[in-house]
């Protein structure tokens, strides 16, 4: 998968996974999102691009260089993701259950994305 495709296939889905707790808020009556979950949804979306990308550059060099950029980049998006809830939580959040729930929510599920798209461009690279 290209990078422009990945962009845009994820553009989509982070509209869809940026909607659903409003919309379950709205149905269910709960407060489920937090007061930081817009700048916590930014964050995240674009340190998945970054690492997505640096990681396809990676896949595309081959050998030892994939499974480091592949395993280097996951392991920094998880150190950065986590530094940014620690600080938000240190900061006082008003309900930090909701915030913490909100950064698994939206971290797991682009990290899915991220890996099921970076898993196809080594089928490919395999099939050569």
């Amino acid at each position: 998968m290209s990078i422009v495709k990945f962009i845009l296939y994820f553009s989509l889905f982070a509209i869809f996974v940026f909607g659903l707790p409003y919309g379950l808020s709205n149905v269910i009556g709960r407060d489920l999102v937090s007061e930081y979950y817009i700048p916590l949804f930014v964050f995240l979306f674009v340190l998945t691009t970054i690492v997505y990308v640096l990681s396809f550059f990676g896949i595309k060099k081959g050998g030892q260089t994939s499974v480091l950029a592949l395993l280097g980049g996951l392991t920094l998006k998880m150190i950065f993701s986590l530094a940014m809830v620690l600080m938000l939580l240190l900061k006082g959040a008003d309900n930090q259950k909701v915030l913490a729930g909100n950064f698994f929510y939206i971290y797991f599920l682009f990290t899915l994305f991220e890996v099921i798209c970076l898993l196809r461009n080594l089928r490919d690279q395999n099939k050569m």
